[in-house]
């Protein structure tokens, strides 16, 4: 197995092949031994009937009951908050989005796993995305020697999405590097009819995050051998990044670059207006119902490029489940026997095959032969060699706050890439400084 599975990183199927790939699931480790009832706080997004999928099964398989709070994105933060705050949680598996779990692993808010149920082992072919999963308070980060503190359940990294049919009549390749990107995309560009490429800016801060660890950059970084953590956002390698970025974003995207949200890529592209952009992995299902697409079957899927096809870095963008400290054991336990059967091959298999984004690498190894699904998932199993993880501190949304702010400054040019860099970096070193973390100063970077 590549050893980077520990390191880093669709359509519905019928009722009976998921109760025959699960069958298997609840042995040794879910056993169909009564657990007290559990209730998840999860959003609403597209991988949501898969997971309720997922869950029915799993109540089916074992007679376990398990509950689901389903709210808007914009509210998963502040609930998440309320229930570890009170004396008890009202939710016994909270799902942490990658930007902001980190609060809660450093503040204690959530159990590691060990302290509920010391016997289990996370299968190596779990993608651990840059550990994502783990948690070392002695350095305040997620790092290899971490405990397990949360269970990987949607397995979002950034692919490049384009139209095989306009590669094919142009004979293209699907691009490795930000050269052959650039080059096919003025090739491809004929606007309004197809733009060659866009890159989402609204917020750019996830988009961006590609550019700039294939260029060998961070936004911060920590030397584990002195505790001491640097911000980098001013260096040589980000600024090639943003150059390369605004580069794409001026020239190849529609009038509406500066506002161009994830939503709206995905619509320029079901709708056949788009050559090729990157996004999150979960974004396949919409290019694959023909009530919602007018390219189905025209869409290819690769490893997100970089300066060179070696340097390529897709960012991860997963969501973590994770036990709030505030349960009473039994609750703990219950909800840790549902969430490590739901890291078995088989309920991972059909996960994905009802339409979620599964987190282990044997999964997308199988599925990339298949007819249905492989265009998409031999992209993902190419690319875990490559994933870089997003910043993980408690303080990742100021963090992330500031590069929003400023890459939206610099788009539309009211700053020029440096300006804004350099503003970024200031702001950022502040907000560490304040957050009590042991700094090397911005002159000596």
């Amino acid at each position: 197995m590549n050893q980077n599975h520990r390191t880093q990183a669709g359509p519905r199927f019928r009722r009976w092949g998921i109760a025959l790939l699960l069958t298997a699931a609840v042995c040794g480790v879910a056993s169909a031994q009564s657990q007290p009832p559990i209730t998840i706080l999860i959003n609403t997004s597209p991988w949501l009937p898969s997971f309720k999928s997922l869950v029915s099964q799993y109540e089916k398989e074992t007679g376990n009951k398990v509950n689901l709070n389903v709210v808007p994105f914009s509210a998963m933060i502040q609930k998440s908050l309320n229930a570890v705050s009170s004396k008890t949680s009202e939710y016994d598996i909270l799902n942490l989005n990658e930007q902001w779990y980190s609060q809660f692993y450093s503040g204690g808010l959530v159990t590691p796993i060990k302290d509920i149920d010391p016997s289990y082992t996370l299968p190596k072919q779990v993608i651990e995305y840059a550990y994502a999963d783990r948690w070392d308070p002695k350095v305040g980060a997620s790092t290899k020697n971490g405990e397990v503190y949360g269970f990987p359940i949607n397995g979002n990294i950034q692919l490049l999405f384009y139209r095989k049919d306009l590669f094919a009549k142009h004979n293209l390749q699907p691009p490795k590097t930000w050269a052959d990107v650039e080059k096919d995309a003025k090739i491809l560009n004929d606007p309004p009819n197809v733009y060659g490429f866009v890159t989402r800016t609204s917020p750019p801060n996830y988009n961006f995050q590609a550019w700039l660890h294939s260029y060998g950059g961070t936004i911060i970084s920590l030397d584990q051998s002195t505790g001491t953590w640097s911000v980098n956002i001013d260096n040589a390698a980000a600024h090639q990044a943003l150059d390369e970025w605004l580069k794409l974003t001026w020239s190849y995207s529609p009038p509406n670059y500066a506002n161009m949200g994830q939503s709206d890529e995905i619509s320029l592209m079901a709708s056949g207006h788009l050559a090729m952009f990157i996004v999150a992995s979960a974004a396949e299902s919409n290019f694959t119902n023909p009530n919602t697409s007018s390219v189905v079957g025209k869409i290819g899927a690769a490893v997100t490029p970089g300066p060179t096809a070696d340097a390529r870095a897709p960012t991860s963008g997963i969501w973590v489940m994770g036990i709030p400290h505030n349960l009473p054991k039994a609750k703990q336990l219950a909800a840790a026997k549902f969430l490590e059967w739901a890291m078995t091959k088989p309920a991972e298999l059909a996960y994905a095959k009802a339409g979620g984004v599964p987190v282990r690498q044997d999964v997308y190894e199988e599925l990339a032969k298949d007819p249905k699904y492989g265009w998409w998932m031999q992209a993902v199993a190419d690319s875990t060699p490559y994933i870089k993880a997003q910043v993980r501190i408690k303080e990742t949304p100021q963090i992330l706050s500031v590069i929003d702010r400023v890459l939206g400054q610099a788009v539309i040019k009211k700053m020029t890439a440096d300006q804004a860099l350099k503003q970024a970096a200031t702001e950022i070193h502040q907000i560490m400084v304040k957050g009590g973390y042991k700094m090397a100063p911005l002159s000596s970077q």
